[in-house]
């Protein structure tokens, strides 16, 4: 018989043979698979994870570059750094009033930066109340008869991209610093705080606890360290240190006595308030200790 005269017999053949070619790696993958899982084998190192370290956190290897280069900045170059593609300058952020811009642009980024760190529970509202506190502002007059508006931020910027943001005020004719913030211009993290709280608390406001610095450290994007925790004998009263990282977070509430004059009561001492809440790098052998 021919198949040729069989069409349809013809066809079904033809279909038969095409499934048996499409099943065949299916099946023999399916071997395969069942030969091995049917066996263990033993490898001589398991897998481990790898332990994040501080180069892996782009906000830490700025940090750590901004220390290593302000510390060099003045140095002589050695030997190996006097070719020219081998040094680097680095241009530190301004601190004084003159010296700065006039940043009234940058109040919502201010106060914004401010909101975040209430929000992740870094700051209490108090003390972001006290940083934000525009309407106070006035006039300062410098010795060149050069004028600057108080109510505004005022801000510099470091060669590695750094932000700096101030407010001054002023108290019994003399300026002082009354708010201070560094961020990270690229990614908008908070390195630095330093805020000055109004002259008549007589108790100390609050210092950030542990749980705020862990929240500080996460809107820097570093809780995935792993490893946050009070170091031992430190002098900071709130305090973490990571290993992985090398970095250190303090906060600490401090006073300093402010001395003003009446009519009536002569000279009057109260003190004066402030936070400093900050990151930077630390190896262990750095880590400040207390001494007894």
């Amino acid at each position: 018989m021919s198949l040729w005269q069989h069409p349809r017999i013809m066809t079904g053949l033809c279909a038969a043979a095409v499934l048996v070619c499409a099943a065949a790696p299916a099946v023999f993958l399916t071997a395969v698979d069942t030969a091995v899982l049917g066996r263990s084998e033993t490898v001589q190192d398991a897998y481990t994870a790898p332990t994040p370290k501080g180069e892996d956190y782009y906000i830490l290897r700025q940090l750590t570059a901004r220390q290593q280069q302000s510390a060099t900045a003045y140095s002589p170059p050695t030997e190996e750094e006097e070719t020219p593609s081998a040094l680097k300058m680095y241009i530190g952020a301004q601190n004084s009033l003159e010296n700065m811009v006039n940043g009234y642009e940058y109040r919502d980024t201010a106060d914004a930066a401010l909101q975040s760190l209430v929000d992740c529970g870094a700051l209490s509202p108090e003390w972001a109340a006290w940083a934000a506190d525009w309407e106070n502002g006035t006039y300062y007059e410098n010795y060149d008869g050069q004028t600057y508006e108080l109510g505004v931020p005022y801000y510099t910027t470091d060669s590695l991209g750094f932000v700096t943001l101030k407010r001054f005020a002023m108290e019994q004719e003399a300026l002082y610093t009354a708010f201070s913030l560094t961020m990270d211009s690229r990614t908008g993290v908070v390195t630095q705080v330093w805020i000055s709280a109004p002259r008549g608390n007589d108790a100390a406001p609050a210092t950030p606890d542990e749980a705020g610095l862990r929240d500080f450290a996460d809107q820097a994007g570093l809780e995935n360290l792993g490893d946050w925790a009070r170091p031992e004998n430190s002098p900071y009263p709130n305090a973490l240190y990571s290993r992985n990282g090398e970095a250190l977070i303090t906060a600490s509430v401090n006073a300093y006595e402010y001395s003003s004059w009446t009519d009536t009561m002569g000279t009057i001492t109260s003190p004066h308030w402030f936070l400093s809440l900050s990151l930077q790098p630390c190896t262990e052998e750095e880590l400040p200790v207390l001494v007894s």
